[in-house]
């Protein structure tokens, strides 16, 4: 019984494997956290882009530089010219929600875009004519990978998150 014990003792007291050991219990929070980083600066390197992109693609509606007459799929290709970083997904993953006003109290009236994670509306593209207010939504569908960070964001049933750019303006004079 002594025996036992003391050999109990002996390997009980050997810290041969101790960092090995530690840095298996650490590792996996670990890089879990380092994908979450990695993930969440791509969201907001995606946001940014979606964005810029969805300003220059709205310049040219309150300009008066595209037709009244340009398409949900023209609207895309507008947005999509200004998201070199994601072009080879842009189209497949936008949604388009261009409308016109008469005031600007009734933007606040919109349609929210995702409820209970299905999208509420059809796509369109309502462009005004000179001095009349539009709002530009344009939605991105984004695939999260890290579990938890999708509770934080709006997310869709099929769990991608959807990245939302909103331009509410008035027309120029044309």
């Amino acid at each position: 019984m002594l025996a036992r014990l003391a050999t109990f003792r002996k390997w009980a007291n050997d810290s041969r494997g101790a960092a090995a050991l530690e840095f298996a219990l650490v590792a996996g929070p670990l890089i879990f956290m380092i994908c979450a980083c990695i993930e969440l600066a791509m969201v907001i390197l995606l946001s940014v882009t979606l964005d810029n992109a969805t300003n220059m693609a709205s310049r040219q509606i309150r300009t008066g530089t595209i037709s009244s007459s340009t398409t949900v799929d023209g609207f895309k290709d507008l947005v999509c010219a200004n998201m070199s970083l994601m072009s080879g997904r842009c189209k497949a993953s936008l949604r388009i929600d261009v409308r016109k006003f008469d005031s600007f109290a009734l933007v606040a009236a919109a349609p929210p875009p995702v409820v209970d994670g299905e999208w509420t509306f059809g796509e369109r593209c309502d462009i005004g004519k000179g001095s009349e207010i539009q709002m530009a939504r344009v939605y991105y569908e984004w695939p999260m990978f890290t579990p938890l960070l999708q509770g934080g964001f709006n997310s869709l049933s099929n769990k991608d998150i959807v990245i939302t750019s909103t331009v509410i303006f008035r027309n120029e004079p044309f």
